[in-house]
Parts: structure tokens; C-alpha cells; sequence
């Protein structure tokens, strides 16, 4: 009897500690792109086919947009097969659409600074082309030209008439979130129209969403700086016709008057209503906006503390780390160049997501500075969620650590 109980116990302490210490231990880098200067966001489809996740990335520094193929279980850990896919200076954000509805994956390239353009990053129908640079085109969208300085950008079928249309959000003077119109032919670029649903002070994110269960898809922004609109708010899809030309309904969530960064959506308390988590500069902390009805105009605010061995908030990704059932937070930063500081985490509620201080668990270690969007996805195919970022300037006259993945080590296998 005892020999059996002492087996019983080596089990359940092999069982248990072997996740305590992943929890704590900084997870394995590995870099899918480091050539350049200035990684800037991570956006993520299958653009061949074969239900694995590609990225598009920015790189803001070069003034260029790059996308990357997933090269499979085995070589994922290796530098992944790339391409230039167009000249963009002082891109922003670069996301995957199908355009002009033939079955291949655009890129839409959208840039701040004094460039202040859109440009159209055309694919080629056929898969096996995706890495010929000559079977690529790249267009500037005329009616985005000098407009303002284009921030975030998200596809979404807003009007039911010609193919994908896509939202857009930006920053600094005559800020406006709105859409593009997709025409008949969605080649002709010069018919492609801006409809303004909101001002805004400065865009941070842009997630679509039916809020108030209509049918219909929404969206929801944490809208930066000091202004009118500044806060973590939905705007509400007026419906059919021609109503969705003009401005939408703003709807507060919560952080008002706060320097909200990066949001996700996600059902933290597991009611069956998705809340709102944003990250926040202005008292470096996360806010978890809970939802309380189905309608979308009811939330209760929570905050969350950003421990100090970490740095300045940035963004916020919402998944279940440890495969534990529960709703964890990942959350990258700035560290400032503190080397005492880690750059990306994550926390995990000990009671519930009401609670103020989470427990902590490092990622990265202090390696790196200005990290940025966060993709929670399972890259290596082993069955939990690993992290993909971008670092853009790490240390002294660095063009920073690129664009690369954490292995999280929950279910290596």
C-alpha cells in the first residue's frame, strides 16, 4: 500500500510541478524575420490554402510591406519564406483582404507620417506564384491620398452591393474613422469612396463586431488621445441602404479621458457576453470593460495592475495560456530600455477576472524594448497558443529584434 501511494504521489507532483515551472520560465524566441529596421504589427490569414497562418508586416523604418508563409510544422522554428510585396513609406499597418473577389488574398498597406496614402497590394490568382515579386502589383488607393494619416485597418462587407469594403481609422489633425466603398469592379481604384461613421482623436484598434445582436456587423476602437472621442466605444452598423454612408451611432464602453492603447474583445467571465480588455497609459494598467446585457450599452469597469517589473502599457491579447479552462491575458510593453523589466507577459486571474492583481508570468525576459500588436495562435501545431509580435528598436542604434514568435512551452510535445 505504501509503495502504491508513494507512485501516486510522484505522479500528481509530475503532473503539477512540471507546469508550475513553465509558467515562469522565459519561452523560446524564434525569429521569423530580422533583416530590417522597424517591424511594425502583425496581421495573420491563410493567403495559400493550407490552413496555416500566414502574416503580413510592415516594416515602417524600410518603407516596405512583407508578407510571410507559414512554412510548415517542421521548419516553423527556421526564418520563413518572405516577399516584398510594395514600396510603402511610413507604413502603419498592413492587412489580408480579397478585393477584387478572385480568390486570392490582397494586401492593403495603409501609411502615417507625411505619405498619408493607402496603397492596394494586388495577388496573384495562382498559389504557387505568391513568391514571384513580378506577379504582384502595387496601386495607391487617389481618394485616400493626403486625407490624414491612416492608422489601423480592418476588411468588413458593410453595404451587401459589390465585394469586401474595409474600415480604416487614423490619428493627429482631421482624424475620422470610416470605410471604403468597394465599386463594381474594385480594380478601378479611382471609384473606391470614404465614408466618414466617426471623428477620432487617434486609432488604436478596430475589431468588428455585432454588439447589439442585429444581424449586423459593428465596430468597436480604443480611440487614443485627448479629444471628444477619446475611449474604448462601438459604433453602431445603422443597417442597409444608404444610411451607412453617413455617421454612425457612438456607444461609450469605458476609459474615458484615458491613453487607451491596443483592445481586445473576449468572454472573460465566461457569462456568454463578450467584454472589452484595453491596455491604458495614462495610470499603466489594464481595463477589463465587462458586459452586462446583450444590447451593448450596459458596462461595469474593472482594473487590472501592469506589475512594476514590466514596462509601459502597449497592447492586449486575451487566450487560454496553461489550457487550464480559463481566460488569460498576454500583454506586450515598452521598457523603456530598462533591462530590469520584461517586455511581454502574461497574467492569469487567481479567482476571478474582477480581480485586481493577477499573478504574473514572464515571456520574453528583459530582451528587447518597443514591442507591439500581439497574435495569440497556435504556430507550431502543438495544441496551445503561442505568441507572435514584432520589436521594433532594441537598444542602441538597433533596427530592433523584427518579427518573430514565443514557443509557449505548456504542451511541448
Amino acid at each position: 500500500m505504501k509503495i502504491i501511494l508513494g507512485n501516486i504521489a510522484i505522479i500528481f507532483m509530475m503532473v503539477f510541478v512540471v507546469p508550475l515551472k513553465a509558467q515562469n520560465r522565459i519561452w523560446k524566441r524564434h525569429i521569423i524575420d530580422s533583416c530590417c529596421s522597424g517591424a511594425d504589427g502583425v496581421r495573420i490569414a491563410d493567403i495559400n490554402g493550407d490552413n496555416l497562418p500566414d502574416i503580413a508586416t510592415g516594416w515602417e523604418e524600410e518603407g516596405y510591406t512583407k508578407i510571410y508563409l507559414h512554412p510548415g510544422k517542421r521548419n516553423v522554428k527556421e526564418l520563413w519564406p518572405a516577399l516584398i510585396v510594395g514600396k510603402t513609406p511610413d507604413v502603419e499597418d498592413a492587412f489580408f483582404a480579397d478585393l477584387d473577389n478572385d480568390g486570392a488574398t490582397d494586401v492593403i498597406t495603409i501609411t502615417e507620417g507625411e505619405t498619408k496614402k493607402i496603397y492596394i497590394n494586388w495577388s496573384p490568382t495562382d498559389p504557387s506564384n505568391l513568391m514571384d515579386i513580378k506577379q504582384w502589383e502595387s496601386q495607391v488607393l487617389p481618394n485616400s491620398v493626403g486625407l490624414m494619416q491612416w492608422m489601423f485597418g480592418i476588411p468588413i462587407k458593410i453595404d451587401s452591393l459589390h465585394g469586401i469594403d474595409f474600415v480604416v481609422g487614423a490619428k493627429n489633425k482631421g482624424a475620422e474613422i470610416g470605410w471604403f466603398k468597394a465599386p463594381k469592379n474594385p480594380r478601378e481604384l479611382g471609384q473606391w469612396t470614404w465614408n466618414t461613421i466617426s471623428n477620432a482623436t487617434w486609432v488604436m484598434s478596430l475589431i468588428s463586431s455585432d454588439m447589439d445582436h442585429d444581424g449586423d456587423l459593428d465596430i468597436v476602437t480604443s480611440d487614443r488621445m485627448a479629444g471628444k472621442t477619446n475611449s474604448v466605444r462601438w459604433l453602431e452598423n445603422p443597417g442597409k441602404g444608404n444610411k451607412v454612408d453617413q455617421k454612425w451611432k457612438n456607444h461609450y464602453i469605458g476609459a474615458g479621458g484615458k491613453e487607451v492603447m491596443f483592445m481586445d474583445l473576449a468572454d472573460l467571465d465566461k457569462d456568454g457576453l463578450e467584454d472589452a480588455i484595453v491596455t491604458q497609459y495614462t495610470d499603466q494598467e489594464i481595463m477589463y470593460m465587462r458586459r452586462l446585457d446583450t444590447t451593448g450599452m450596459k458596462w461595469e469597469s474593472y482594473s487590472i495592475d501592469i506589475p512594476a517589473k514590466t514596462g509601459r502599457a502597449k497592447a492586449v491579447k486575451a487566450g487560454d495560456i496553461n489550457g487550464d479552462g480559463k481566460i488569460d491575458l498576454v500583454h506586450s510593453s515598452n521598457t523603456q530600455r530598462d533591462e530590469n523589466r520584461s517586455g511581454v507577459y502574461w497574467l492569469s486571474y487567481p479567482k476571478t477576472p474582477m480581480d485586481v492583481v493577477w499573478e504574473w508570468h514572464n515571456i520574453s525576459g528583459p530582451i528587447g524594448y518597443k514591442y507591439d500588436r500581439i497574435e495569440l495562435l497556435d504556430v507550431d501545431r502543438d495544441g496551445d497558443l503561442d505568441v507572435v509580435t514584432t520589436e521594433e528598436n532594441y537598444g542602441q542604434n538597433s533596427s530592433g529584434l523584427g518579427l518573430f514568435w514565443f514557443e509557449n512551452p505548456f504542451n511541448n510535445r
